[in-house]
């Protein structure tokens, strides 16, 4: 799998340089919130629009990560309180169970 995922990362890196190279010489007009900009070189509104989608995945990747990190130790915490109350119970010690003629048990130390 992670021989696809070098394979496919390898061809869009090339895809991106083959169109850097093609279009070096394009620029474009760019309108931002009201404000124009002009001239601007076609290989900044990529690298641009790159690193603005790159940071926004990373600050939601973050964020999911957080949210796995802290359910996984209320998870571990909880685990480990069941681990102590299996071994409590472990320590118990057995009671026999004594069944009348009628059928009603009662339970009693023998």
């Amino acid at each position: 799998m992670w021989i696809f995922k070098g394979a496919l990362f390898l061809l869009l890196l090339f895809a991106l340089v083959y169109f850097f190279v093609t279009n070096s010489g394009q620029s474009v007009d760019i309108n931002f919130f009201g404000k124009a900009y002009l001239g601007i070189s076609i290989y900044w509104v990529v690298v641009i629009s790159f690193l603005l989608g790159f940071a926004t995945s990373f600050v939601l990747a973050a964020f999911r990560e957080f949210k796995f990190h802290r359910v996984i130790g209320r998870l571990k915490k909880d685990a480990l309180a069941k681990d102590r109350e299996i071994g409590d119970l472990r320590t118990l010690p057995l009671k026999s169970i004594s069944v009348d003629d009628q059928g009603n048990s009662s339970a009693g130390d023998d």
